[in-house]
């Protein structure tokens, strides 16, 4: 007599394979699902180690400091410094989120005014969907506080090594009362 599988033990392997492969399919979404997260989390982390590695590099080495404008969630500050993305000496750097897209933007340029009409200057994009980016000033120790979609508060407090010298400390400039972290902003 031939020996063979039976249409009942066929039946039965048929079952028992699909549900080996209903849990590897649970699983297979599982881990996508987690390493989604997983990058959005690292992807958020990235842009904050990046920010914070560029506001730093400003501000430790910043010359002065002038607030331009200064809204209720909004600063708009100007800083002459020696950090350059693009090959200037000692530029003036802006930081402004531009209301459109609130776009965290840095424009780097060689002369305190941006000269738009003979495209003297660079801008780079810092982060998107900024909320929130407020700099105070105690005494040249500056703090600044950024909040953006898809990363933690940004908390920065530094004390430029120019502040710690005897006869030198930072150029000051703008409305000292704001500077100091005092709620008395203007609304616009």
């Amino acid at each position: 007599m031939k020996k063979a599988f039976t249409l009942v033990e066929l039946m039965i392997s048929v079952i028992l394979l699909s549900l080996i492969v209903t849990f590897l399919y649970q699983s297979v979404a599982q881990l996508q699902t987690s390493n989604l997260q997983f990058m959005k989390k690292t992807d958020g982390l990235e842009k904050r180690e990046n920010l914070l590695k560029v506001l730093y590099n400003d501000l430790i080495n910043v010359r002065s400091v002038t607030w331009l404008k200064k809204e209720r969630n909004f600063d708009i500050i100007s800083m002459q410094t020696n950090n350059s993305f693009h090959k200037m000496s000692y530029p003036y750097v802006v930081y402004k989120v531009l209301k459109e897209d609130s776009r965290l933007i840095r424009i780097e340029s060689p002369t305190e005014k941006v000269d738009y009409i003979n495209n003297k200057y660079a801008f780079n994009d810092i982060i998107d969907e900024v909320t929130s980016f407020k700099v105070y000033n105690n005494k040249g120790h500056y703090l600044i506080y950024l909040k953006a979609k898809g990363i933690e508060e940004v908390y920065l407090d530094i004390i430029p090594p120019s502040f710690l010298g005897e006869n030198a400390s930072p150029s000051i400039n703008g409305d000292e009362n704001n500077n100091t972290g005092n709620n008395n902003e203007n609304e616009s």
